[in-house]
């Protein structure tokens, strides 16, 4: 439980830091990753930089005219509930440093996704050759076959992702997939099974939930990448030793 605790409160500091990269990036897809505040545009807020976290508090408020400009504390409380995840699963050492890896841009990416349906490029490599770099340090430890079963499950999986493209999923899931794959193939061929199944089942859940309630209808699109993170979270959490 204590260890849950620090790894949420570490959570609120590294979603302060992700915050602006939030805010930045949560824009339609061939517009400029900055902060313009429609309040009172064109004055832009600087997104990136040493001062960017004083330029962006938790508020969530622009700080030259005040007008929102995301929920407060958003960021900062979803990293702090995906690293108290990631503690409750156990895990020590590199391997430990890939999953926390995952959570903090993970958690990025579930805010952008759910906000403007895409998954920016800035983010997903670098959480694909993060999480393989990790993974990498970890086989030092006489983990080679779990590097080996890591590495098959990402290429599957982006490959698995990359046909769903083309049949009209993003292409933003299937960069995506490499990185939750490697994690989960790390652990087990099990784990990112479970992982699939609980990414589907939540989709298919709030799919239904929006119909029911009608705020969806049959044609609506449904941003699918916060169904892979958190169903690989929990897949993560469920299959721990």
């Amino acid at each position: 439980m204590l260890s849950q605790l620090l790894a949420a409160l570490v959570g609120l500091v590294a979603g302060a830091a992700l915050r602006p990269v939030v805010v930045a990036l949560a824009v339609p897809a061939g517009q400029p990753a900055d902060v313009t505040c429609p309040a009172c545009s064109p004055r832009p807020v600087p997104a990136w930089g040493p001062h960017a976290l004083r330029l962006l508090p938790p508020s969530g408020c622009c700080p030259n005219c005040r007008a929102r400009l995301c929920a407060p504390w958003l960021p900062e409380l979803t990293t702090a509930a995906a690293f108290a995840v990631v503690a409750a699963g156990g895990a020590a050492g590199w391997y430990a440093a890939a999953q926390y890896w995952i959570a903090l841009l993970g958690a990025g990416l579930l805010l952008i996704d759910s906000a403007v349906q895409r998954l920016p490029n800035l983010l997903t490599p670098a959480a694909a050759v993060g999480t393989l770099a990790l993974l990498t340090a970890a086989s030092a430890h006489h983990e080679a076959r779990s590097l080996l079963r890591a590495v098959t499950v990402a290429a599957a999986a982006g490959g698995l992702f990359t046909v769903l493209a083309l049949c009209g999923m993003g292409l933003g899931d299937a960069k995506l997939a490499i990185s939750l794959g490697a994690v989960l193939g790390w652990r087990s061929w099990q784990a990112a099974v479970l992982a699939l199944v609980l990414t589907y089942l939540l989709g298919a859940t709030v799919a239904i939930l929006l119909l029911l309630t009608r705020r969806g209808h049959r044609k609506s699109t449904l941003a699918f990448g916060p169904f892979l993170i958190v169903g690989t979270l929990g897949a993560a959490l469920l299959t721990s030793s």
